[in-house]
Formats: C-alpha cells, sequence, structure tokens
C-alpha cells in the first residue's frame, strides 16, 4: 500500500486543478472572481511596501513604509494570476496586499523592470487549498448532502461506502489505470445501487483524496 501523501508547502496549478476536478479555466473564473489566491516563488525580489493614506477630496496617496528583498511565497494581483493562467506568462510589477495597502516591485535598472511570471510557477499554498476545498465539502454537503434540511434526513449519496467502493477496487483489483476510470467505477456502482449517479465534477471533489493517495501507483503501473 502506498505511503499517504505528505503535506506540501505548494501545489502546482496543475495539481490543484485535478485535486479539485477543475480546468484552467474554471481556476481563472475563480481567481478573477477573487475565490481562491494563487502565488509564485520569488527569489530576491527588491520590494516596497506601504499603505494608502486618502485626502479630503477622496484621493488616494501612496506612502512607502519599508523596503526589503522577498524570498518564498508571494500572492499575486487577481488580474496578473488570471493573466498568466489565459497566456501563460505575465511581467507583473505588483504583489497582492492587505487592503489599504501596496506592494511594488522596486526597479534597479532599466533591465530589471518587472518580474515575469510564468503559469508552471504559479499555484496554491497548502493552507489556500485547504481553505477552499473545505468550502467546496461545505457546499456539497449543503447542496447533495440532505433532502429538505430538517434533522434526521438521510443524505442523497452514501458517500462513506462510495469510498470504500474505491478503497475496495484498488486493494482487491488494483489501481485503475486512471483517476477518470476510478470515477467511472464508482459511478457504475451508484447505478448498480439504483439511486442518483453524482456528476464527474462532484466524484473528482469526493475521491480526490483516495486518488491522491494511490494514484501514484498507477503511474508506476503505466511506466
Amino acid at each position: 500500500m502506498a505511503n499517504p501523501p505528505k503535506k506540501k508547502v505548494f501545489y502546482q496549478i496543475d495539481e490543484v486543478c485535478e485535486r479539485l476536478g477543475l480546468s484552467l479555466l474554471d481556476m481563472s473564473v475563480l481567481v478573477s472572481e477573487r475565490k481562491i489566491q494563487l502565488c509564485t516563488a520569488v527569489a530576491g525580489l527588491l520590494v516596497e511596501d506601504g499603505h494608502y493614506e486618502i485626502a479630503l477630496d477622496g484621493d488616494a496617496t501612496p506612502i512607502p513604509d519599508d523596503r526589503s528583498l522577498v524570498q518564498g511565497l508571494v500572492n499575486l494581483k487577481p488580474d496578473d494570476a488570471w493573466f498568466v493562467l489565459r497566456h501563460g506568462s505575465q511581467t507583473i510589477f505588483w504583489l497582492a496586499a492587505e487592503p489599504d495597502c501596496y506592494r511594488r516591485l522596486v526597479s534597479t535598472s532599466e533591465e530589471d523592470r518587472g518580474y515575469t511570471v510564468i503559469r508552471d510557477e504559479v499555484g496554491v499554498r497548502h493552507e489556500e487549498f485547504a481553505r477552499y476545498a473545505a468550502i467546496e465539502e461545505a457546499l456539497d454537503d449543503v447542496a447533495l448532502g440532505t433532502k429538505g434540511g430538517g434533522r434526521g434526513s438521510q443524505p442523497i449519496y452514501d458517500w462513506d461506502a462510495a469510498r470504500l467502493e474505491a478503497c475496495r477496487l484498488i486493494y482487491f483489483e488494483g489501481v485503475p489505470d486512471s483517476f477518470g476510470a476510478l470515477i467511472r467505477h464508482v459511478q457504475g456502482w451508484f447505478a448498480e445501487k439504483g439511486g442518483r449517479v453524482p456528476d464527474e465534477s462532484t466524484m473528482k471533489r469526493r475521491l480526490r483524496d483516495v486518488w491522491a493517495m494511490f494514484g501514484s501507483e498507477a503511474k508506476t503501473k503505466a511506466a
């Protein structure tokens, strides 16, 4: 049996989409609607942190507070993140900041103007991934988990039994060739039970942790 996946600091965007059952277009919409925060890793970017002061006429004046060399993961502004996902890359001049604050990249020369971010280097922090996944799980429970919403009502789908079926398949018959094959098997299991069959995106969200644990075995088998 494969070891459980270790906690990661950063999930690359393709892995995030696969685990959440989303396309890049879906992710672009979530980013543009500010429902999920994307980030990238940098090494030694000179950044000016500051805040805005609002004048009596309503104009906002940027007030610098500090300059520092930033390393590690930094959050992207939603517009920049959207552009990277849709077009593959973007030269950025600002980073995401707290409300009423700003983070500006400082240019030290004409050749050092902006920082180019490419799609392969964009992703989500572990904490942000867990936050969004928990929201999706809660929405599933509200939308699909009960009939009528009253106490004691029965769930539409028996997800515990479905996950046991996925594990039974893997244990006795081996890991399916792909996540899609696992999804189709469990959808067929639901159909055999005579009840409603969940849609593919819901199935992906419900079984993503099972596939994250055992999916590497499928890649090994294919190799």
